[in-house]
């Protein structure tokens, strides 16, 4: 069995039209589990709704680097949302400079800030870092996650930053989406490869990058096979042994 890592549930929603139930009866090979996503202010009630009412939906609220004008008013309200008890997980938030690099320093607070706030909960921490290796490295470094399970999402950078990530405590996990299927994506691929198995996860980041053969379309929990299948290929282990791994490693992160 394994778990969708990371998902937008609402977004899936409103890009096909279609209820979540309706999408999970269509799905082949469906997820044990979801982790669904809130990354702003507008989106936690759905979130909180959704884990409510679905036993295998699980929530994580954060103000994603490209919703940070709100971060002030969603930090009044978010530690609420945080000590849910359906919530396993903090964020995502973190850094995005490929869409924000014009608010560089406004990001860079808004991590800082948000990162000290969820150590408070000790909770695991769900990270969006984009194109910020530097800036995202030298911040980690000096905060104190030694205790911290945290995971980084929908890896798309070099096998460089992920020996950096990797070297900066034994706790820090790394996701991949379907991008580890499109032909241009060699260089995550090699990232891929040097990520021990006990640190990988598995996700969609649904409704987006929908893995080979489905590029283009809406993503959903139903195609990690394709995700994990490419991931198996990388590591050059068998499906079934991936699958168990990736599996242990989501219980230990999210306890799920």
């Amino acid at each position: 069995m394994f778990v969708d890592a990371h998902c937008h549930i609402d977004a899936l929603e409103e890009r096909t039209g279609e209820t979540f139930d309706s999408l999970l009866a269509q799905m082949e090979t469906p997820p044990e589990a979801f982790i669904h996503n809130a990354p702003n202010l507008a989106a936690f009630e759905y979130a909180r709704i959704i884990s409510e009412t679905h036993a295998n939906v699980y929530a994580t609220y954060g103000i994603h680097p490209e919703d940070i004008e709100n971060f002030d008013e969603a930090r009044l309200i978010i530690t609420d949302y945080w000590s849910h008890e359906r919530c396993v997980a903090c964020g995502e938030f973190g850094l995005d400079y490929h869409y924000g690099a014009d608010t560089r320093e406004e990001q860079l607070r808004v991590f800082e800030t948000q990162l000290d706030d969820a150590l408070e909960t000790g909770k695991p921490l769900v990270l969006h870092l984009r194109e910020a290796e530097d800036d995202s490295i030298a911040i980690l470094k000096n905060a104190n996650i030694a205790n911290t399970k945290i995971h980084v999402h929908c890896f798309t950078s070099n096998r460089e930053y992920a020996e950096k990530l990797l070297g900066i405590s034994d706790n820090i996990y790394i996701g991949f989406t379907g991008i580890l299927t499109f032909r241009t994506a060699d260089y995550i691929r090699e990232a891929a490869s040097i990520v021990p198995m006990n640190r990988l996860l598995l996700e969609t980041d649904s409704p987006f990058m929908a893995p080979v053969p489905y590029r283009g379309k809406p993503s959903h929990g139903g195609m990690i096979p394709h995700i994990a299948k490419q991931l198996a290929e990388i590591k050059n282990v068998e499906l079934d042994e991936l699958y168990a791994s990736v599996r242990q490693n989501t219980r230990d992160v999210y306890g799920v």
